[in-house]
């Protein structure tokens, strides 16, 4: 499926996706900026070199420049390159047809797992306790009187 017709596909629903492929790159853009402006700035520790500040008063340090100019590159080849485009597009295109459960189907669900967990921990602790009754007491106790 090409991207013209992931999207053509999408605009049936009413809703494009490549705004969800913009709106996520924007959120892992920002991340990735935090990420690597973090990792920057430890390079620059360990090298001995000084964080400085770009823009005085702004808070804005070398590291995070350094940071935002990497994700804004990776950011600019991931949109430019065909291939990543046109996934990203079909990962929009698909999760938008995904049917999500309503919240009490969740509410259920979650409630079926936590009963299903508290049953389990109680026969898990049921054998655990005769496991140890007959390990510690019971055979010790028998094989004392042999």
């Amino acid at each position: 499926m090409s991207a013209t017709e992931a999207s053509q596909q999408a605009n049936r629903a009413e809703m494009d996706p490549r705004r969800l492929v913009v709106v996520s790159y924007l959120v892992f853009g920002l991340i990735l900026t935090l990420f690597l402006g973090r990792l920057v700035e430890l390079v620059l520790s360990q090298a001995g070199l000084a964080n400085t500040e770009i823009i005085a008063g702004a808070g804005i340090k070398l590291a995070d420049l350094v940071g935002f100019v990497l994700t804004a590159g990776l950011a600019g080849y991931a949109w430019t390159n065909a291939k990543v485009k046109t996934l990203s597009l079909e990962v929009a295109t698909e999760l938008m047809r995904v049917t999500w459960p309503s919240w009490e189907d969740v509410r259920v669900s979650t409630m079926a797992v936590v009963v299903a967990s508290l049953v389990a921990a109680i026969i898990l602790f049921g054998m655990d306790t005769l496991s140890y009754k007959l390990m510690v007491v019971w055979l010790p106790k028998l094989w004392g009187s042999l």
